[in-house]
């Protein structure tokens, strides 16, 4: 594997060298380096959502759910980007209309009483969901490494850690959406490469359908196929669909970022449609794997085991490099995410109200590191790629969903009853982070549950500030706005 390591090496150093070549734009204003001066062009939107959606955590998390269960599981993945289609159609221009760069901002606006307070839990609860996806692809990158290098985990994790962070830091999103390209592109590439080999060391169509006949398991083909009961889907849909209704903070990033509404709401939709088809590809990945080592290999390293133990080595830096470029470019995007919000929604609104842009910029660098830090600590205890996803999902959603439809919804909705509803909100997450409640659908929509009524409950008529803020139910706003 020596060649492998002068390849890991040299992409690397690209991606330095393309972070560097924008360090002097990024850094004059912190509008740039978080923002880029609001002047994404679709090419850059799109690649940049890509290169997110598309992260290693998804790729290996799936093939092994997939691998096991069967092709059904696309759903588990799929439901997110189907969702999210209508959120670019309903909320997108909205957003914009709006000049909003933020989930954290959105609340402010909608429930402005007791000085902005509402910033604080909501952007809490955004980072545990960051925390999360960085953890993720943390654990992915280290399986890679420990693969190809044969390598401590621990080791693994800590040299993916610094490797991400010093890139990331660099150059703000300005290095992010440019090296999402590059890293877009290369992943795509890689993905296709694994799949036709994956296809052709299985023997083809007609050999994988007679393996999964003689093994009694015809159904794991069929992406529609699967035991659960209606009520069952629907409660998992609500329990981790409605997140996507509101969405990353990430993406509303890069909505604010776009140089122009169409640019925003084409930017999203078209990666969207790309990500659904490529989610194909994965999850047949596993479906493949399953009929290349007849079910016998352990389900989270199925597709590292194959990748070095069977592929053509002529095509194995390509592969590579395609995961490597999908790790990277999902765990940049939320790191640099993390450190926005705390520096902006934190640090200048409670902290250093006077904060310059080099403070700002000096703030975001601090905190990409130490959310680096604590996602680091998530990956070395969690190796449960999926249940990381869908833990971050779960958690954050009990939080700050009953209170993001609120706002846009209904005018009742006061700042008390949703302060107080995220505190009912975040004791229960509390309670499922130490093993008092389990993180399962059902669960999930009971905290959810929860924390709507005690927002309807002291949003009442006749309660202290039962109605505050702007109704976002009135065009003329988005008109003024």
């Amino acid at each position: 594997m020596i060649n492998s390591f002068y390849f890991v090496i040299a992409y690397i150093i690209i991606l330095f060298v393309l972070s560097a070549f924008l360090i002097k734009k990024a850094l004059n204003s912190f509008e740039e380096y978080g923002y880029c001066g609001r002047s994404l062009s679709i090419g850059f939107v799109l690649f940049t959502y890509l290169g997110t959606w598309i992260g290693g955590g998804t790729i290996i998390g799936l093939v092994g759910r997939s691998y096991e269960y069967g092709a059904s599981q696309y759903w588990i993945i799929a439901m997110s980007c189907i969702v999210e289609l209508f959120f670019a159609l309903f909320f997108i221009g909205k957003i914009r209309k709006l000049g909003l760069k933020s989930i954290t901002g959105f609340f402010a606006m909608r429930y402005p009483e007791y000085r902005e307070a509402v910033r604080i839990p909501v952007a809490a609860a955004l980072l545990i969901r960051n925390v999360t996806m960085i953890a993720m692809q943390f654990s992915a990158l280290s399986y890679l490494i420990t693969f190809v290098f044969g390598i401590n985990w621990n080791l693994a994790l800590l040299l993916v850690f610094l490797v991400v962070i010093s890139y990331t830091v660099l150059s703000g999103l300005w290095g992010v959406a440019v090296t999402d390209v590059f890293q877009g592109i290369l992943q795509t590439v890689g993905l296709v490469i694994l799949i036709v080999i994956s296809l052709k060391f299985a023997g083809g169509i007609h050999a994988v359908e007679s393996f999964y006949h003689m093994e009694g398991s015809l159904k794991n083909l069929s992406l529609f196929a699967t035991d659960m009961q209606w009520y069952e889907i629907l409660l998992y849909i609500a329990a981790f669909g409605l997140f996507f209704l509101m969405n990353d903070q990430t993406n509303w990033e890069r909505i604010y970022a776009s140089k122009g509404e169409k640019t925003a709401r084409w930017g999203f939709m078209i990666p969207l449609v790309i990500t659904l088809i490529m989610l194909v590809m994965i999850t047949y990945l596993g479906v493949f794997q399953r009929a290349i080592f007849s079910g016998a290999e352990d389900a989270g390293a199925i597709l590292y085991n194959f990748i070095f133990n069977m592929a053509n080595s002529k095509w194995i830096f390509l592969i590579l490099v395609g995961l490597l470029a999908a790790i990277m470019s999902s765990a940049d995007s939320f790191l640099l995410a993390s450190g926005i919000l705390v520096s902006e929604d934190i640090i200048k609104r409670f902290i250093i109200k006077d904060a310059d842009d080099k403070e700002l910029i000096f703030f975001t660098r601090v905190f990409v590191v130490v959310t680096g830090a604590v996602a680091f600590a998530f990956a070395i205890n969690i190796s449960d790629i999926l249940y990381l996803w869908l833990t971050g999902i779960g958690m954050t959603s009990v939080i700050l969903v009953p209170g993001y439809f609120l706002g846009w919804f209904t005018k009742r909705s006061s700042t008390r009853g949703i302060l107080l509803g995220m505190l009912a909100g975040s004791l229960y997450v509390a309670a499922i982070a130490v093993g008092l409640i389990e993180a399962g659908p059902l669960e999930i929509c009971v905290g959810m549950a929860l924390n709507l009524l005690i927002s309807c409950v002291f949003s009442l008529p006749g309660s202290k500030d039962a109605a505050c803020g702007p109704d976002l139910r009135k065009e003329t706003l988005y008109k003024r706005a």
